[in-house]
């Protein structure tokens, strides 16, 4: 991959982005790369060389490292960032934690994300990530009692948790993970390697999951308003929802609430979180089906 600098950022920001200490170590495979998509790893392995991406692309994985470095160099109660190694099936996988509390078995995973992320709670490839974190801890003889995720929010506003009990009250919220037995977390394991197997030698499509789809909706909108009064599944739920707001009495009459259909987006693909879209036929198709041609000649690379 080669490392682009279209704003001009300046050159420390540059070299600490482009000295990345990543590395999964002498594995086929990470458990991080594991739980994702087999096709984007596929795409991006086979056109390494042609992939660039933008330092400013970046800056929220070098948040993560600078956050990461800071923590783990202020514990001093647990075993932290340890590179373990497990074969199965022919493959050795990799993985890194974040931190283990030893006799007391608390594994702990930091995150550094939005508020958004966490509206429905965990992330879906959370807690697999961290059950094969747990599972490869345990075969090199430690105890895992409990796992949980430590999500610091960046874009956390006190102004929105004092008026929203919705929203986070505190910056950093501690999120308790599901627990799998160990035939669950191997059934996972097999499965995904199947999956990356499979896609060496037949790409598969990315699911609505893999590519981090925004559903359809039909979105009722107050003509000389930008923002969505509401968001409904279905047409139907629309217009009840827009017959209950013609029925309530105000003092001062509003205009209608109008029904708007907003199609199905992919954001991954779409919104540059992939480095391979553009050498990716899928995300091509769903450029010219979801927004139309302005996107084709970005994904054309």
């Amino acid at each position: 991959m080669r490392l682009t600098n279209r704003h001009n950022l300046p050159q420390p920001i540059v070299a600490a982005v482009a000295n990345d200490p990543y590395n999964k170590g002498p594995a086929d495979i990470s458990v991080t790369s594991l739980i994702g998509p087999a096709r984007k790893r596929q795409l991006e392995m086979r056109h390494a060389d042609e992939i660039t991406e933008d330092v400013a692309e970046r800056l929220y994985a070098l948040i993560g490292q600078i956050g990461h470095g800071i923590l783990e160099r202020a514990d001093t109660t647990g075993w932290t960032e340890q590179r373990l190694f497990i074969r199965r099936h022919g493959w050795t996988i990799s993985g890194q934690f974040d931190r283990l509390v030893l006799y007391e078995g608390e594994l702990s995973d930091y995150k550094f994300t939005s508020t958004y992320a966490i509206r429905d709670g965990l992330k879906a490839d959370w807690t697999p990530q961290q059950n094969m974190y747990a599972l490869m801890l345990r075969e090199h003889g430690h105890y895992v009692a409990r796992l949980q995720i430590v999500v610091l929010l960046r874009d956390w506003q006190k102004s929105k948790a004092r008026h929203s009990p919705d929203y986070p009250q505190l910056p950093v919220a501690i999120l308790p993970a599901e627990m799998w037995s160990a035939d669950q977390t191997e059934g996972y394991i097999t499965s995904r390697l199947m999956a990356h197997g499979k896609a060496q030698t037949e790409l598969p499509e990315c699911s609505p999951d893999e590519r981090w789809e925004r559903p359809g909706c039909f979105k009722l909108i107050r003509p000389g308003n930008t923002k969505a009064t509401s968001r409904h599944a279905t047409r139907e739920e629309a217009e009840a929802a827009r017959a209950e707001d013609m029925a309530v009495d105000r003092k001062k009459p509003l205009p209608p609430l109008e029904i708007e259909e907003e199609a199905a987006y992919s954001v991954r693909c779409l919104d540059g979180w992939c480095p391979a879209a553009p050498f990716c036929e899928q995300a091509k198709a769903l450029a010219k089906e979801q927004v139309g041609g302005a996107l084709m000649q970005t994904l054309r690379g």
